[in-house]
Parts: structure tokens; sequence; C-alpha cells
């Protein structure tokens, strides 16, 4: 994969990568609906991290990570050929502050559930997940 653009012209289109209500976040949103899951928040703001979805009463917080943004070490996505070392860095700061986060929730006392793009876009991963977040949320359960 080439990276075409200019580096201002990156920068642009960087600026515009949606960070809330995307595409993969609808997809959890849907499962947790068909789940009829109550007292969940989205996008919260004010947790560490800004999960995708936070349910307060229980102190679970779930984040979907997409595969290219977080460097799934399954799919292992191919990074532009241009400009490689920009990719690398942005992708190794997100799987950091990534597991930073982590540390810190589980640390504040919040079960931490990390869900790939790939997963959800799978019927049988998506059971896999639901099977995840109803354990998760069962009072007197470990972290996940």
């Amino acid at each position: 994969m080439v990276d075409n653009l200019k580096p201002e012209d990156r920068r642009k289109t960087m600026r515009a990568v949606k960070e809330k209500r995307t595409k993969l976040e609808k997809r959890l949103f849907s499962v947790l609906a068909g789940m009829r899951l109550k007292g969940w928040k989205q996008n919260a703001s004010n947790i560490t991290g800004k999960p995708d979805v936070v349910f307060v009463d229980q102190k679970v917080v779930i984040f979907a990570d997409g595969c290219f943004w977080h460097g799934c070490p399954v799919c292992l996505r191919k990074l532009p050929q241009t400009n490689r070392e920009y990719w690398e860095r942005k992708i190794a700061r997100n799987v950091a502050l990534a597991k930073s986060y982590n540390k810190q929730l589980r640390r504040d006392g919040w079960t931490v559930i990390r869900i790939w793009e790939h997963e959800i876009t799978s019927k049988d991963d998506r059971q896999e997940i639901r099977i995840k977040i109803q354990q998760a949320l069962k009072p007197g359960d470990s972290e996940q």
C-alpha cells in the first residue's frame, strides 16, 4: 500500500478521521442492543482512555479497536510504503497507549474488554463477544 499524499494533505486527512460513532462502534452498539443490555454509556470522555462503552455500575469498559490503527496481531495489516516510519510510530503509540489505559483502568478496579475489528465482523466471533460481555457483567466475576 502506497501513501500517495503529501505530508500536509496527510495531516488534513488524519484530522478528518472520526473518533466517535465509527462503523466499528455502531456494530458494537448493535451487539449490545441485541443483548438487551441497559445502563451503558457511549464514548465516556471522563474515563481513562475514553472507552467506547462503559457500564458504570458494574465498572466494565469496552474498547472496539480497529485492526489497522491498533496493530492487530492477527490481521497484521500492511502499512503504507511511503512515510513508513510515521505509520510505525503512530501504530506503536496506539498499542502502547492501549496497554497503559488497560493497566490504569484495572488498577482503578475496572474490568477491561478489548474487541478487535475482525472479531465484530465475524458472526461466530460476535457470539464469543456476547459471552465475554455477559461474564464481565456478572457480579463477583474476575477481570477479563
